[in-house]
């Protein structure tokens, strides 16, 4: 009996690997090679990728904690204070900040007829105030293209107030006035 069953059993193994499908064998050795994958490979990969973040992560703070305390070390409080009042200009520069601000005006084709300035002492003893009223006429792509030129001119100009006026809709001229405040440093400070 127990020949019998051996007989069969490789009768049907043979019948088996003669009739082998190919396709399910693969997909079978596909799913066996995932799981052990998943299982052995990744969790050691990820574990390794997480330690090497960390250290990055803690190189990147001992570096940055380097190069502040040397930035310390080479700069006093006195020279950061005197590096930022250097960026305004003096009481002697602000007439050519003036002239500086109409000459834009004037390359980017628009007419200034006149203006109104006047020096405002600040309370602190360390800026002055120039307030200026510019009022010009040209063209409303001309306005908005002064307007960016001096923005990038004088990071430290404040736009304090802008007005537009049209004669009439068909009109391609535009009217603007403009209130400047440029803030200046005192000879004293």
């Amino acid at each position: 009996m127990a020949e019998r069953f051996l007989s069969a059993s490789l009768a049907r193994l043979r019948f088996a690997l003669a009739n082998l499908q190919v396709l399910p064998l693969i997909a079978l050795l596909l799913v066996v090679a995932a799981a052990l994958t998943q299982l052995f490979l990744l969790p050691a990969r990820e574990a390794a990728i997480e330690e090497a973040e960390h250290r990055l992560a803690s190189l990147e703070r001992s570096t940055r904690h380097a190069l502040i305390e040397r930035r310390s070390d080479r700069v006093s409080p006195e020279a950061t204070r005197q590096r930022l009042l250097d960026r305004f200009p003096s009481e002697d520069q602000l007439n050519s900040e003036l002239g500086r601000l109409i000459e834009l005006a004037t390359q980017q084709g628009l007419q200034v007829p006149s203006g109104d300035y006047r020096l405002i002492p600040g309370k602190d003893g360390l800026f002055d105030r120039y307030v200026l009223n510019l009022p010009v006429k040209g063209s409303y792509q001309a306005i908005r293209r002064f307007v960016t030129a001096v923005r990038s001119e004088f990071p430290d100009l404040a736009v304090e107030d802008i007005t537009l006026r049209r004669e009439n809709i068909g009109s391609a001229e535009v009217e603007a006035q403009f209130r400047f405040v440029l803030f200046g440093r005192r000879k004293n400070a």
